[in-house]
C-alpha cells in the first residue's frame, strides 16, 4: 500500500517559540582555550612520565606581562605552555578552529592557520626552543605541526606537508624517542 502522506504533513509549526534548531551554542573561547591546554598538559606529562608541563600564567595574553623579566623567566613564559628546562619545543596550544578548511590549503593557504604558526615561531624565537603548534579540532584527534626540517629523516605513514612544516597526529609523533624532545 502507497503511503498517501507527505513529509510536509508532518511538519509542526514552532508556535512557543522554543526551536532553537539552527542556533548554535556560544562558546566561551578562553574556558576552551584553557581546557584544551590542560589536556595537552596531561597527554605532555603521561608520555613523559613527568609533572613539568603546566600552562603559562596568563596563557593566551602573557607576553606583554613577561616583556621586562628576565631572559631565564622569558625562556619559561614563552609559549602556552610551560616545560621542562631541557624541553627543545616552545608549545602553542590551539583548540576548536573547525571552521579552517583544510582542503583550502592546497589552494591559496589558509590565513588563520598561518597565524598560529607565525605565532608559535614568535614565541620560539623569543626563549630559543623550536616551535611546535599542537591544534585539536572539536571532537578530532590532537595534531602537531613541526617545521620539516626537524624531523627530516624520519618516516610517517600518514602525514601533511604545509609550506615549511609538517602536521602529524600528535600521538604518533609521542611515539619518537625522548631524543627528539630533549637536548642531552
Amino acid at each position: 500500500m502507497k503511503n498517501e502522506f507527505d513529509n510536509e504533513d508532518f511538519v509542526v509549526d514552532d508556535i512557543v517559540g522554543n526551536n532553537k534548531k539552527g542556533k548554535k551554542k556560544k562558546i566561551n573561547g578562553k574556558k576552551k582555550g584553557s581546557r584544551v591546554e590542560r589536556e595537552l598538559t596531561k597527554i605532555l606529562n603521561k608520555r613523559f612520565n613527568c609533572e613539568d608541563f603546566s600552562r603559562s600564567v596568563g596563557s593566551g595574553n602573557r607576553w606583554g606581562q613577561v616583556t621586562h623579566l628576565p631572559k631565564h623567566a622569558r625562556d619559561v613564559f614563552s609559549g602556552d605552555l610551560i616545560v621542562p628546562e631541557k624541553f627543545v619545543f616552545c608549545l602553542e596550544s590551539k583548540g576548536g578552529y573547525d571552521g579552517i578548511d583544510l582542503n583550502s590549503i592546497f589552494q591559496h593557504g589558509n590565513n588563520e592557520l598561518d597565524k598560529f604558526l607565525e605565532q608559535v615561531v614568535s614565541d620560539s624565537e623569543r626563549c630559543n626552543r623550536k616551535p611546535m603548534l599542537c591544534w585539536k579540532r572539536t571532537r578530532k584527534a590532537w595534531l602537531a605541526f613541526v617545521q620539516t626540517k626537524e624531523i627530516f629523516g624520519k618516516c610517517f605513514e600518514y602525514s601533511l606537508i604545509y609550506k615549511n612544516w609538517t602536521a602529524i597526529s600528535l600521538e604518533v609523533l609521542l611515539d619518537l624517542e625522548d631524543d627528539f624532545f630533549y637536548q642531552f
